[in-house]
This record gives C-alpha cells, structure tokens and sequence, in this order.
C-alpha cells in the first residue's frame, strides 16, 4: 500500500530539529511529525472538553467561588437533599 505524499518546506533550523529528534528516537522524521498532529489533536479535543465543562458550569449555576464555608456546607446539604428526593423518596 503506498502513501502519497506531498512536499514540505521547512526552515533549515527546525528541519535540523526534527532530524536530530528522529536521530536520537531512532525513527523517521514523518513519525514524529505525526506524532505532534496526534497530540495536537488531543489537544483540542481537551480543550474542547474543558469549554464544554465550564458552560455547563456556569448554565448550573457557577461555582460558589468566595462562598463562606457555612454557605458552601447548606449548599451540599439542599443538593444532597434534592439528589435524596428525586431518587429515594419513593420508597418511603
């Protein structure tokens, strides 16, 4: 099976880089290359993730960011409460 490939211009400097890098692991040039997509893909799958999770965050309410810890404890013990409703109540 054979890739096709296309040409890649590099600065001398970074290409110099990535032959020592390759050197050094004892591999190709293009596998470490594609190793750099791989993790720059991970990347932003994170950082998507991340964003998702800070919405979601601020849609429930946000944090109790500068709450007092008496605050913060009736605030746990009114969602242990309703998360005790919705999901025990029943049986009693």
């Amino acid at each position: 099976m054979s890739a096709s490939t296309v040409p890649l211009q590099l600065p001398a400097g970074l290409y110099a880089e990535l032959q020592s890098l390759a050197k050094e692991e004892q591999t190709e040039p293009v596998v470490i290359l594609s190793r750099l997509v791989t993790a720059a893909r991970l990347r932003r799958a994170w950082l998507g993730d991340l964003a998702a999770l800070r919405e979601q965050i601020v849609q429930d309410g946000g944090l109790q960011v500068g709450a007092t810890k008496q605050e913060v404890v009736e605030g746990l013990r009114r969602t242990r409460r309703e998360i005790f409703e919705a999901e025990y109540a029943h049986l009693y």
